[in-house]
C-alpha cells in the first residue's frame, strides 16, 4: 500500500509553522512538526521562514521534505500534497457598498470579517448621497477590496448600477498596481453587467448572491470569491508567496477559514444538537468560530489598548496591579508580539489581559451576528459542546488549570461544558488539507488531536452566598463513592481519571439549575476523561467580583489555587 504524505505550511504574523502527517496502515498520523520565525518585515521573502521550518521538520521527521536547491520534493517519491494558509500580513482595507444597511450592509459585515479585514467604508446605496458625495468617499477609502452586495434574484438593481459607475471611474484611475480586487455578491442578473462596466479582468470575483431571496442570507456562495480576492492580496503584500504556492502546487488559505473547516466537520461528527464553538487567541487577533448543523458563525476581533482596556485587564488581575503598569506590558505585546511573560506580574497581566480579549471577541462576534448567544454580563448562553480552545495565549500557560479558568472566566457558559485544548495547534493545519484529503482530518480527530481540558458544569440559583446548592457523588468504580457539597459563590473541581470516562451524579436544590433541562432537576452524568477533571462553577451569573482590588485579586488567585493551578 502507497504511504501518502501531507504537508501544511501555517505563515502567522509571528511564527512560520509546519506539519508533516503519514499515512500508516491505513491510518494517517502526525509525522512531525516544526516552527520558525516569521519572515515578513522589511520585505523579506516568507520562504525564508517556511524553508527555516521545513529543514527543522526534515531533520526530527527524517522524511526528506526540500531537494539540493532547497525546494519541495513533489510527487510520489516526496509530498503528495500541501496545504499553505496565511495570517501574516496587515488587515485588508475593505469598502463594503450595500442597497440597504439593515440587509446587505449587516450581511456584508458578516460575510468579511473572517478574512482579516479592516472596513473602512460602508457605502449605504439608499443614503441619498450624490455621484460626487459617493465618488468621494470611495476615493478616501483608499480600499484594497471592494465587496458589493445588493438586490434579490430578479429584483431591482437601479441603485447598484449607478454605485457600479462610480466604482469604474475610481477603478480605472488607480495605477494597475494598487487597483482594489472587487467581489461582486449581489443581483445575479446584473453580475456580468457589472463584470463588463468595472473592467477589472482577473481582480473581479463574481460569486452567488447572498441575498437570493428575500428572508434568505447565504454567505457560503461568496466564500469562494472571497478567498481568491484575499489570496490575490495577500500575493502583492508578502513577498515570496506567490513562488512558495507554485513551489508547493497550493493556493494559500486565511487560517481562520482553514480552521473554520474543522468547526464545521468537528459539528458534523459529533451531531448532538448542541453546536461546536472554537476559540483561538492569538497574538495579534482573536478568532470566534461556531457551527450548528446549517448554521455558521465566524469573526475576527483585534486587541484594544485603552484606558478602559487597561482597567478591565487590572479588574481581572490575580496580582494587584495598576492602569499604568498593564497598558505598558500591553503596548509592549504589540511592539513585540512573541514577548513571553517572564515575571509573575507579567504573567498575570498576559491571563488577565486574556480573559478581556475573549470578552471583547465574544460581544464583538454578537454584534455582527444577533443570533450569537452571547451577553457581557451573562455570558455564553448556548450549550457548544465541546468548547475548542486553541492559540499561543492559552496554550503557552503553564498549567492547563490556568488554560481552563482564563477560558471560563471570558466565556462564562451555562449548563454543562467540556472545553478541549488544540494543545499542538493542529486546527489550520488540519483545515487547509480538509479538500485535499478529507479522511486525514476526519482520523486525526477521531484519533485525539484535540486534548480534553475538562468539563465545566454551572450551578446557578437566586439563592444567597454561601447557600448549599447541589450535592455530588463521584462512582470511583474500586474506590465507591464520594460525596461533595457545593456552595454558592464557590469553584470546585474533582479529580478524574484521564483514561476512563466517570459517573458522576448531581442532585440540586429546588432553586438550582444545572443544566439538566430544568430548575431542581438532577440526574448521572458521565463525563470523558481530561487534564483538569471537573469543575463546577457555583460562582454565579453575572460573575460578580469584589469592589477592593486586593480582595478582587486574592478571589482571582483562590479560584486558581482551588483547580490546582
Amino acid at each position: 500500500m502507497e504511504q501518502k504524505t501531507y504537508l501544511s505550511i501555517d505563515i502567522g504574523s509571528q511564527r512560520t509553522r509546519a506539519w508533516l502527517f503519514q499515512q500508516r496502515e491505513g491510518y494517517y498520523q502526525l509525522a512531525g512538526s516544526a516552527t520558525a520565525q516569521t519572515t515578513v518585515s522589511a520585505g523579506q521573502d516568507v520562504r525564508a521562514g517556511v524553508r527555516h521550518a521545513l529543514l527543522q521538520l526534515q531533520q526530527s521527521s527524517g522524511i526528506q521534505l526540500l531537494d539540493t536547491d532547497q525546494r519541495l520534493i513533489q510527487g510520489l517519491q516526496g509530498v503528495a500534497g500541501t496545504g499553505i494558509t496565511v495570517s501574516a500580513g496587515y488587515p485588508l482595507r475593505t469598502a463594503l457598498i450595500g442597497v440597504s444597511a439593515d440587509l446587505s450592509l449587516a450581511s456584508l459585515r458578516r460575510l468579511v470579517d473572517l478574512f482579516y479585514t479592516d472596513v473602512v467604508l460602508e457605502l449605504d446605496l439608499q443614503d441619498e448621497l450624490n455621484a460626487t458625495a459617493q465618488l468621494e468617499k470611495l476615493i478616501q477609502s483608499d480600499a484594497d477590496l471592494y465587496v458589493i452586495a445588493g438586490g434579490t434574484d430578479g429584483g431591482g438593481y437601479h441603485p447598484l448600477r449607478a454605485a457600479l459607475e462610480n466604482m469604474r471611474i475610481v477603478y480605472q484611475s488607480l495605477p494597475r498596481v494598487i487597483r482594489p480586487q472587487v467581489v461582486y455578491a449581489g443581483n445575479s442578473d446584473l453580475a456580468e453587467e457589472a463584470r463588463a462596466e468595472l473592467e477589472a479582468g482577473p481582480d473581479f470575483h463574481l460569486a452567488g448572491n447572498i441575498h437570493p431571496r428575500l428572508g434568505v442570507e447565504t454567505l457560503s456562495a461568496a466564500w469562494q470569491a472571497m478567498l481568491e480576492a484575499f489570496a490575490a492580496l495577500r500575493r502583492q503584500q508578502l513577498r515570496g508567496l506567490e513562488e512558495l504556492e507554485q513551489e508547493c502546487n497550493a493556493t494559500v488559505l486565511p487560517t481562520a477559514f482553514a480552521m473554520s473547516r474543522i468547526v464545521r466537520l468537528i459539528d458534523r461528527i459529533h451531531s448532538n444538537g448542541k453546536g461546536t464553538l472554537a476559540l483561538d487567541v492569538g497574538s495579534s487577533s482573536t478568532t470566534v468560530l461556531a457551527a450548528h448543523g446549517d448554521e455558521f458563525i465566524g469573526s475576527i476581533n483585534r486587541p484594544e489598548i485603552s484606558s478602559r482596556t487597561g482597567e478591565e485587564t487590572c479588574r481581572w488581575s490575580s496580582l494587584p496591579i495598576d492602569v499604568e503598569t498593564a497598558s505598558i506590558y500591553m503596548l509592549n505585546k504589540r511592539l513585540h508580539p512573541a514577548f513571553l511573560p517572564d515575571t509573575l506580574e507579567d504573567l498575570a497581566i498576559e491571563h488577565a489581559w486574556t480573559r478581556v480579549r475573549l470578552q471583547a471577541a465574544l460581544q464583538h462576534t454578537q454584534e455582527i451576528f444577533p443570533n450569537f448567544a452571547y451577553h457581557p454580563e451573562q455570558g455564553l448562553f448556548a450549550p457548544y459542546e465541546p468548547i475548542l480552545l486553541s492559540g499561543e495565549s492559552l496554550i503557552r500557560v503553564p498549567a492547563a488549570q490556568q488554560s481552563l479558568l482564563i477560558a471560563l472566566d471570558g466565556l462564562r457558559p451555562h449548563g454543562i461544558t467540556t472545553f478541549t485544548l488544540d494543545e499542538r495547534q493542529l486546527m489550520a493545519a488540519l483545515g487547509a488539507l480538509a479538500e485535499l484529503e478529507p479522511l486525514l482530518a476526519v482520523q486525526m480527530i477521531d484519533a485525539g488531536a484535540f486534548v480534553n481540558l475538562g468539563t465545566v458544569i454551572t450551578a446557578e440559583s437566586t439563592q444567597h452566598a454561601s447557600t448549599s446548592l447541589l450535592t455530588i457523588e463521584v462512582d470511583r468504580e474500586e474506590a465507591g463513592r464520594e460525596k461533595l457539597e457545593v456552595r454558592k459563590g464557590t469553584l470546585k473541581r474533582i479529580e478524574t481519571p484521564q483514561d476512563q470516562r466517570t459517573r458522576i451524579y448531581l442532585s440540586p436544590s429546588e432553586f438550582t439549575d444545572v443544566g439538566m433541562g430544568y430548575v431542581g432537576l438532577g440526574g448521572w452524568v458521565t463525563v470523558p476523561g481530561s487534564k483538569v477533571g471537573v469543575v463546577i462553577d457555583a460562582r454565579g451569573r453575572p460573575l460578580e467580583l469584589p469592589q477592593d482590588a486586593e480582595q478582587r485579586s486574592q478571589t482571582i488567585y483562590n479560584w486558581l489555587w482551588e483547580l490546582g493551578g
